[in-house]
């Protein structure tokens, strides 16, 4: 799995706060934890696909691609491209940026919960060897 670096801008493509999102933070030394820590990969994605056919993927219309970079995550680095790859247009109601609490706390249930499956699938596999 790769994950790109983007830049968010407004509708006249002008950057716009938080600019370029690119997931530094995220160091080698941390390795495979450091999609634990996190809401979400950013984007864009890339999955190599005889892999991401043998992975069971949640049916849920919401947070596939962060289960599958969890999954993914368990056995290999994610690879990171640090140049602007895209820039993100944000307006009113168009993302995530505008959802009410309610729809947002229901989303961040569901991380946790990916989040938790991911973390007892780790302990699991560290017992076996």
């Amino acid at each position: 799995m790769v994950v790109g670096t983007y830049m968010m801008t407004d509708f006249k493509m002008d950057m716009i706060p938080p600019g370029i999102i690119d997931h530094k933070e995220w160091t080698p030394e941390n390795g495979r934890n450091n999609a634990l820590r996190i809401n979400g990969l950013g984007a864009p994605r890339a999955f190599y696909t005889p892999l991401l056919r043998d992975i069971q993927v949640p049916n849920t219309s919401y947070g596939e691609d962060y289960a599958l970079g969890l999954r993914f995550s368990r056995n290999y680095q994610i690879g990171r491209v640090y140049d602007v790859v895209y820039l993100c247009r944000r307006w009113e109601d168009n993302s995530d940026a505008s959802l009410d609490i309610a729809k947002m706390n229901e989303h961040n249930l569901y991380k946790d919960r990916i989040r938790t499956w991911e973390l007892q699938a780790r302990i699991n596999l560290n017992k076996k060897e």
